[in-house]
């Protein structure tokens, strides 16, 4: 199973999605490194079926984000801290951020990891603000 992967025309970000309601698109770091893509292409290249089905339940979510512009909370949305939020899919957490100002209801992933405590570990949400950051200033 692979994920789509396109380039936007406005920004040359990679998107994932884009639908009606919103675009999907991966943040990347002053360096040029979109943490999200990395989480995924591993996640692509794992030869596991569970995470065969992990990145099945991503891209659900994903089409379904972009065509309505919403997906059911808490189970599969979550706000975190500082303007961040969190796509769910099973124990995978997706951070992400929503692009001021962005015509195309435009959100930008900022990592991905696998969720193994009750609550979204800190360093995970500071690091998402770190990398939104770093995205809004390149």
């Amino acid at each position: 199973m692979t994920v789509h992967r396109d380039s936007c025309p406005d920004c040359g970000r990679t998107y994932y999605e884009r639908g009606p309601a919103k675009m999907i698109e991966a943040a990347r770091t002053t360096r040029g490194e979109c943490r999200a893509d990395a989480f995924l292409t591993q996640l692509e290249q794992s030869r596991s079926r569970k995470d065969v089905v992990r990145l099945a339940e991503i891209l659900v979510r994903f089409e379904r984000y972009a065509l309505t512009g919403s997906l059911a909370v808490p189970r599969e949305l979550n706000d975190l801290r500082g303007g961040i939020r969190e796509i769910k899919a099973g124990d995978v957490r997706l951070p992400f951020f929503d692009v001021p100002r962005s015509n195309a209801g435009a959100i930008r992933l900022t990592s991905g990891f696998l969720k193994k405590s009750w609550r979204t570990p800190r360093r995970h949400i500071d690091e998402a603000i770190w990398v939104r950051r770093e995205d809004l200033t390149s």
